[in-house]
């Protein structure tokens, strides 16, 4: 239906009435627009209703304001130009606002609002994150501006951390907080557009204490006979059980602890430890005659379905006992680890994935498969096991003296 126009005291400016509507006086709503030349070419454009706030007079500046411009050649050709550039003013305006919110914004607020929140979705270990940063992120560098830290505020975070007596390992962890925060920071959007950091992350390419934490005492033996006799003495299957399979298996206690029978093919003689999300990987290890004898002694003496778990919960609860713990206090009890004080030496459950390598090398089984049965991501994971397989160059050494 075509509406009627109707002309205003003010040239270029007129308006139609809305059918139904009316402004809060209980006139009819008005909709106002304006004509002007281009070029010897008219245009015409709406400008708005009267109920948002718009009258001829208004509506006549609008129009004396763009005639102007056209006049002069320095200012919007339409309104619509006009308006792109308002909003344009508007919008470098909240930049700026959101730039000068942002450059007060502490390392210590960065943490709490935004680094905590996103590692509860992503990180199984963000309540370890949290705490480190209470008890030593913050202290140090909460209160610098986020976009204020420079390398050397983190350098003196890292000696400090040294001069305090802390491990290489412990230092590496509380730099990867630090790193991670600023990578994180880079990729947060403030207003959809600001980044709360721009720049190189000044926790890169610092001078940080080289890590030595790889296990190097594996189990003879005779000690992990000793250790399986112990915990059979203990009456406690489980910490048994535990100790043969990954002696055998290579499995760590965490994927022992949620294996499940559904992953162990006894007749295939193989079990399958499944890829989980932000764990280690995982894959198929074959299963010989001691770990295939603890699978069918386990099932036989728990009775669990197909879907339960090797290691049920104690008690039907939620939480089983702590079988690291009690690994440790055996390995103790049997002067395992009299004297050491270095923990690469000590003996503890994971020293039994451990073993398990270290046998697959003095068997003579090549690197390759061992990095397979390891499940490890990268050959040079596995090649701390090389120089336990024996070669020809060993045998030639012992032959020295031979008659």
């Amino acid at each position: 239906m075509a509406v009627k126009w109707i002309t205003t005291p003010y040239p270029g400016v007129r308006y139609y009435e809305h059918g139904t509507r009316r402004t809060r006086n209980g006139q009819p709503d008005k909709y106002f627009a304006i004509r002007y030349y281009v070029n010897g070419k008219r245009k015409e454009e709406g400008i708005g209703w009267a109920s948002e706030g718009w009258g001829a007079e208004k509506a006549h500046k609008v129009l004396s304001h763009l005639k102007e411009g056209i006049r002069t050649g320095k200012g919007p050709q339409s309104l619509a130009e006009q308006r792109q550039r308002a909003e344009a003013v508007r919008n470098a305006e909240a930049e700026q606002r959101a730039r000068e919110r942002l450059a007060d914004m502490t390392m210590e607020t960065f943490f709490r609002d935004y680094y905590v929140p996103r590692a509860k979705r992503e990180k199984r270990s963000w309540k370890t994150d949290e705490q480190r940063i209470a008890k030593a992120v913050n202290p140090a560098l909460g209160h610098y501006p986020l976009r204020a830290v420079r390398r050397e505020h983190v350098q003196a975070f890292v000696d400090g951390l040294v001069d305090g007596g802390a491990a290489p390992a412990t230092v590496k962890q509380y730099m990867g907080i630090v790193r991670r925060a600023f990578n994180m920071a880079a990729e947060t959007l403030i207003d959809g557009s600001i980044p709360l950091f721009t720049g190189q992350n000044p926790a890169k390419s610092l001078r940080l204490p080289a890590v030595h934490n790889s296990r190097e005492r594996y189990l003879r033996k005779e000690e992990a006979a000793r250790l399986i006799e112990a915990a059979d003495r203990l009456r406690s299957p489980d910490l048994h059980d535990a100790i043969i399979l990954s002696l055998n298996t290579g499995l760590r206690l965490g994927e022992l602890m949620r294996l499940r029978w559904v992953d162990v093919d006894m007749g295939g003689a193989i079990v399958t430890v499944p890829d989980e999300d932000k764990r280690k990987p995982g894959g198929k290890v074959p299963l010989n005659e001691a770990a295939l004898s603890v699978f069918r002694a386990r099932k036989g003496a728990v009775g669990a379905d197909a879907g339960g778990r090797v290691f049920p919960p104690v008690a039907g609860g939620a939480v089983r006992n702590n079988l690291s713990e009690m690994f440790r206090k055996l390995a103790d009890e049997l002067g395992l680890n009299a004297g050491i004080t270095d923990k690469r030496h000590k003996i503890v459950f994971h020293s039994l994935r451990h073993t398990f390598a270290s046998w697959l090398a003095l068997a003579g089984t090549d690197i390759y498969r061992i990095k397979t049965l390891m499940r490890h991501r990268n050959i040079s994971m596995t090649m701390r096991y090389a120089h336990l397989i024996p070669d020809a160059t060993r045998e030639a050494v012992h032959k020295l003296n031979s008659p």
